[in-house]
């Protein structure tokens, strides 16, 4: 294991939990924590542990242990989103259904003038590469059009995508947390509009996930409002985003913790995401995590082929941004998947 690939820090959580993180990776797998305190904690695909119902030093104790097993477990931080993906989820008491937000005042804007917003901004968003500025100002272009244009699906979600982006790349929590909650109202709105199109369906399980991880007290009810989403989602259409949202799912399911507590099983999550791939078999982020699911599934010279594969690979054209991240991440999870 090289060097820096764990330090132990602590840091408190809502609703009694509390959070002993490694900068980079936990050397156990989650079936091998289940083992280690099977009613205590949870170990974060992301190099996160979560001690479940213990005191700090317990939590700092039980990190300690995780760290002297033998078994590499690399962490894998690619977006905000996947620290709850991870297990954040146990943190939670909030309802996402009780989500409310004040989009301001549009009424003024014709609905032409709406449209024209809304072909401004998402001109602005589809710009690569993509920057949290000129994406936080497509959103609200978006969402002014949105608002003004409530009842047209094709308004509502493409503000959702936006903010989306926005909640994922923000460094302020407070704005974190805006944008996801914007996020979640229009993509509300598009799956009441038309619950027989992805999109809507797609987007409420991405921002939602997103609000969990910037607001903990979100937690684990965050996962039962994601499942079914994706769920209907890859019903609809489950090539959406380059098979996103089998992906989402096989990624939550693999990074979530096990039954009884949540729905995680690296078998299923495996399953998922080799699905995902073979419907979209050169898009990186697909690659990537279906890398992770062979790392946890203790198949480390497939998740080494996978990885490389991703270093090696050109940018995606309408993801520049995000093609820059997935190398970068696939860099730092290579350095920790043993070579046999």
């Amino acid at each position: 294991m090289p060097p820096n690939c764990f330090m132990a820090s602590k840091t408190p959580l809502g609703g009694g939990l509390y959070l002993a993180s490694g900068v980079g990776f936990l050397p156990v797998t989650l079936s091998e924590a289940s083992r280690v305190r099977r009613d205590a904690a949870v170990v974060c695909g992301n190099g996160l542990v979560i001690a479940w119902k213990i005191r700090l030093p317990a939590a700092a104790r039980f990190a300690a242990k995780l760290q002297s097993t033998r078994r590499g477990f690399a962490a894998l931080r690619i977006t905000r989103l996947w620290c709850l993906l991870a297990g954040l989820i146990l943190a939670g008491c909030e309802s996402v259904q009780d989500i409310r937000v004040d989009h301001g005042n549009c009424a003024a804007l014709s609905p032409g003038e709406a449209r024209t917003l809304i072909t401004d901004g998402w001109a602005l968003y589809a710009a690569q590469p993509r920057t949290l500025a000129r994406v936080t100002q497509a959103a609200e272009l978006l969402a002014a059009g949105a608002q003004v244009l409530r009842d047209d699906y094709d308004a509502q979600w493409p503000a959702a995508e936006a903010w989306a982006f926005v909640a994922d790349n923000e460094t302020r929590q407070a704005a974190r947390i805006a944008a996801a909650k914007r996020g979640i109202m229009l993509a509300r709105a598009a799956r009441e509009l038309q619950p027989d199109r992805v999109e809507g369906h797609y987007w409420y399980a991405i921002t939602v996930g997103l609000l969990a991880d910037a607001d903990r007290t979100y937690g684990l009810k965050a996962v039962g409002e994601m499942e079914p989403a994706l769920r209907r989602a890859i019903e609809l259409d489950e090539r959406y985003d380059y098979a996103g949202p089998v992906r989402v799912l096989g990624i939550l399911v693999l990074r979530a913790p096990a039954p009884p507590v949540s729905i995680g099983s690296s078998r299923k999550g495996l399953r998922l995401l080799q699905h995902a791939a073979e419907l979209v078999p050169d898009y990186p982020e697909n690659i990537l995590y279906l890398a992770e699911a062979f790392r946890d599934n203790h198949r480390n010279l497939e998740a080494r082929e996978l990885l490389t594969k991703v270093i090696n690979a050109p940018p995606w054209p309408n993801r520049q941004f995000e093609s820059a991240v997935w190398k970068t991440a696939a860099q730092v999870l290579l350095q920790c998947v043993p070579a046999n």
